[in-house]
C-alpha cells in the first residue's frame, strides 16, 4: 500500500471526506501528484497497483461501490446488481453503473444509470449492500445488453446444482412470472428471447455459448447433460451434449483443467480413460472444443462437422461479431 498515512475504508478506498476529517489533505495531494492514488470517482481513490491489475469486472465493481458511497441509500440494479450477485459475464462490460431510481422516472448522469422503479422489484442484500433480486437483475440485463450476455446470466441464475447441495438462485417459473407481471414494457421481446432460451442444466458459460452458436449455425439441437453409466470405472458421467441419432457426443471444455495441487499426468490419464470408456459403451465419436472455438463459431462448426454433426438444411447463419471475450 503506497499511502499508509491515509485512512482506508473496508473496501480499500481512500475517501476525500475522511482525509479532510483526519487533517491529511496534504498527504492525499502528494499521493495524487505522484500517481500513487487514482480516482475511481470524484473523491474516491484506490491504490494505483490495485487499479492496474483489476479485471474489467473488478473495475466495474469498484466504480459501483464508489458510486454507492456518494449516495444516501443506494440500491444496485441491472447489470451492476447481476455482477454483485456473482453471475458470470460474457461480452463487454459497460462503463456505466446501474442503480434503482428513487421514483418512477429514470435518468443517466455522471456515469450512473438510474433505472425507474416499477414497484414490482424484489430487494435483497449482498455483503451489506441493498440490491435488486436476481430475477430483476436478469430482466434488466436482457432489456439492455446483448442476448448472449443476458442468456449466460439467466442460465447461471436458473441452474439447478446436480447434487442438490445448493438451491438454484431462481426458477424458470419465477422468471417468467416476473416478466409477465411487468408487461407491457419496452424491450419486452428481447427479454422474452432470453427467457425462451434459458435452461436449468447449463453448468458453465461455455455450455451456454455453445448452445447460442448451435442456434446461429443451424446445428441440430442436442440432448444435454446425458447421464451415462461407465461400468469399468464404476461411476456415472454426464455428457455436456449428445446427438445419439448421429453417434456423437460433445465436450464443451476443450482442455483438461489443472489445479495447483493436481498431477497433470494423472489428470490427463483419467480423462483419457473416461473418454475411451464412453466410446466403448456408446460407440459414439467425441467432439471436443474450447472457448475460442465456440467464441469464433466457425472452428466449432468445423469440429462438429468432422465428428458428423452438420448444419441442418443449409440454414447456418452468419456468426455475430462480439465486442469482447469472457469478462469473468
Amino acid at each position: 500500500m503506497s499511502h499508509p498515512l491515509l485512512p482506508v475504508n473496508p473496501d480499500g478506498f481512500v475517501l476525500a471526506k475522511d482525509v479532510r476529517a483526519s487533517g491529511r489533505q496534504g498527504t492525499l495531494d502528494t499521493q495524487r501528484r505522484h500517481a500513487g492514488l487514482v480516482a475511481v470517482r470524484r473523491g474516491v481513490y484506490v491504490d494505483r497497483a490495485r487499479s492496474e491489475r483489476a479485471t474489467p469486472l473488478e473495475r466495474h465493481r469498484d466504480r459501483a461501490i464508489a458510486a454507492g458511497l456518494q449516495r444516501r441509500a443506494p440500491v444496485f440494479a441491472g447489470f451492476t446488481a447481476a455482477v454483485l450477485h456473482g453471475l458470470p459475464v460474457v461480452g463487454g462490460v459497460p462503463h456505466e453503473i446501474f442503480l434503482l431510481a428513487g421514483g418512477t422516472s429514470g435518468r443517466r448522469r455522471n456515469g450512473v444509470v438510474e433505472i425507474a422503479r416499477t414497484g414490482l422489484e424484489t430487494l435483497t442484500e449482498v455483503e451489506g449492500r441493498a440490491i435488486v433480486g436476481v430475477v430483476d437483475a436478469v430482466i434488466d440485463v436482457a432489456k439492455r445488453m446483448p442476448l448472449l450476455t443476458a442468456l449466460v446470466m439467466a442460465d447461471a441464475a436458473l441452474q439447478i446444482p446436480r447434487y442438490g447441495v445448493d438451491r438454484p438462485r431462481s426458477t424458470p417459473e419465477e422468471l417468467r412470472t416476473a416478466y409477465e407481471t411487468r408487461l407491457p414494457f419496452p424491450s419486452s421481446r428481447a427479454v422474452r428471447a432470453v427467457i425462451d432460451r434459458a435452461v436449468t442444466d447449463a453448468e458453465t458459460p461455455i455450455e451456454t455459448l455453445s448452445r447460442f452458436r448451435f442456434e446461429e449455425l443451424g446445428i441440430p439441437e442436442p440432448q444435454r447433460q446425458v447421464a451415462l453409466a461407465l461400468p469399468r470405472l464404476g461411476r456415472v458421467v454426464h455428457l455436456d451434449f449428445a446427438w445419439p441419432e448421429l453417434g456423437v457426443w460433445g465436450e464443451a471444455d476443450g482442455a483438461v483443467k489443472y489445479t495447483a495441487d493436481s498431477n497433470a499426468a494423472r489428470v490427463v490419464r483419467e480423462e483419457k480413460l473416461r473418454e475411451d470408456e464412453i466410446r466403448a459403451v456408446t460407440q459414439w465419436r467425441c467432439a471436443r472444443w474450447g472457448w475460442r472455438d465456440a467464441w469464433e463459431g466457425t472452428p466449432l462448426r468445423d469440429i462438429l462437422a468432422r465428428a458428423g454433426v452438420r448444419t441442418e438444411g443449409g440454414r447456418a447463419h452468419a456468426i455475430a461479431p462480439l465486442r469482447a471475450s469472457r469478462a469473468g
